[in-house]
């Protein structure tokens, strides 16, 4: 029994790691992949035409259609068809100058690249010199029949590797969006942990702050993306109309929206707590004397982010913190500095607990995950 256990155990962090690392969705888009390139290369063979002769390019259209996203499938798709038609039409104009050399190769990369620069080509850009470089070399003599054998190829690839992708597990990308979420949270509560140190220990090293700061912002940067993923995944997914895929959509995007403004809120007090910089210099810094409920307060609140305790508790150690700075009036300008730091605080813990009127937006675990105090 103690056995069996051990193996189900060891078989659910396996599990685990997997679904963490991104190894389960490469893994799977790696096996549909493989899957849409061997249908394609199988029927390219009764493609109409002379297009039946250059089979090879029908798998490579089935691996431009494996996307992460159905929807990023499509979009890759279609741009790049549009770019390898570019191509070819800048191509054919070129071949007007007489037969391919070199001023017509670099006639076709030149007038390529630059009309690859059009954004609205997308990932077609690096499609459209290729194409027209391939008709030029390529194709040859038969740039006609080549032209027409490379569009309908890729096309028949395409359409397979889009399909393959839309009927075989559609991904889904909530997961990592939640998980980085977690992460980040994780960062956003030792960064206030860490403010609560500098205001008992002493002065602090900015070098050091800067680049936590930068930290910061990277992983806010990267869950900015992977959100933007997740509810990417679900457009034309047919597993995106699902209750349960749209409710957590909705959670997501409202847990991102208050993260985002706690590390706003988290920002402000780095400046004014532990780095020079506009806020600092403008403001001042926080009173010595109130060190010690203001790092208390500090504590509370990253607690509160972190998932381990009520948002609440963060209520509470701010209603000490002003009680104190409303017993002292001495010295204004640190009266004012302080102040500004309450309200910091007192932005990320209603960050914390909602967004909208609606939609509980707590940026900690959700509650199954939560370890309230």
């Amino acid at each position: 029994m103690a056995r069996a256990e051990r193996i189900t155990g060891a078989g659910r962090r396996i599990w685990r790691w997997s679904r963490d690392s991104g190894t389960q969705p490469r893994l799977l888009l790696a096996a549909k992949a493989a899957l849409a390139a061997t249908i394609a290369w199988v029927l390219a063979k009764y493609a109409p035409g002379v297009a039946a002769e250059y089979p090879y390019y029908a798998p490579l259209g089935a691996i431009v259609a494996m996307r992460t996203t159905v929807f990023a499938g499509i979009r890759s798709g279609v741009q790049t068809l549009v770019g390898i038609t570019l191509g070819v039409l800048i191509a054919w104009v070129t071949m007007l100058i007489g037969d391919p050399g070199v001023i017509a190769v670099a006639l076709a990369v030149g007038i390529g690249v630059l009309v690859s620069g059009f954004r609205i080509l997308g990932e077609g850009y690096s499609w459209v010199p290729m194409a027209a470089l391939f008709v030029l070399l390529v194709g040859g003599g038969n740039a006609e029949g080549y032209s027409f054998a490379y569009i309908v190829q890729m096309a028949i690839g395409i359409a397979i590797g889009l399909a393959v992708n839309f009927a075989v597990f559609p991904p889904l990308h909530f997961w990592d969006a939640e998980r980085r979420i977690d992460q980040v949270n994780a960062v956003l509560a030792e960064q206030l942990d860490d403010l609560a140190d500098v205001l008992v220990e002493g002065e602090p090293d900015t070098a050091a702050w800067d680049r936590q700061q930068e930290r910061l912002d990277k992983a806010i940067a990267d869950v900015r993306d992977r959100v933007a993923t997740a509810q990417e995944s679900r457009r034309m997914n047919p597993r995106g109309v699902l209750r349960g895929p749209r409710a957590r959509l909705q959670s997501d995007g409202a847990r991102f929206r208050a993260l985002e403004r706690a590390t706003w809120y988290t920002t402000d007090l780095t400046e004014l707590v532990a780095r020079s910089g506009p806020v600092a210099d403008a403001i001042g810094r926080p009173d010595p004397a109130f060190a010690e409920p203001f790092a208390a307060a500090l504590r509370r609140v990253a607690c509160v982010v972190r998932g381990d305790c009520p948002a609440e508790d963060g209520d509470e150690a701010l209603a000490t913190l002003e009680q104190a700075l409303d017993a002292s009036r001495s010295n204004p300008s640190r009266v004012t500095a302080t102040a500004s730091a309450i309200v910091a605080l007192r932005g990320v813990i209603e960050s914390e607990k909602r967004a909208t009127g609606d939609v509980d937006t707590e940026t900690g675990p959700p509650d199954g995950g939560r370890r309230r105090g």
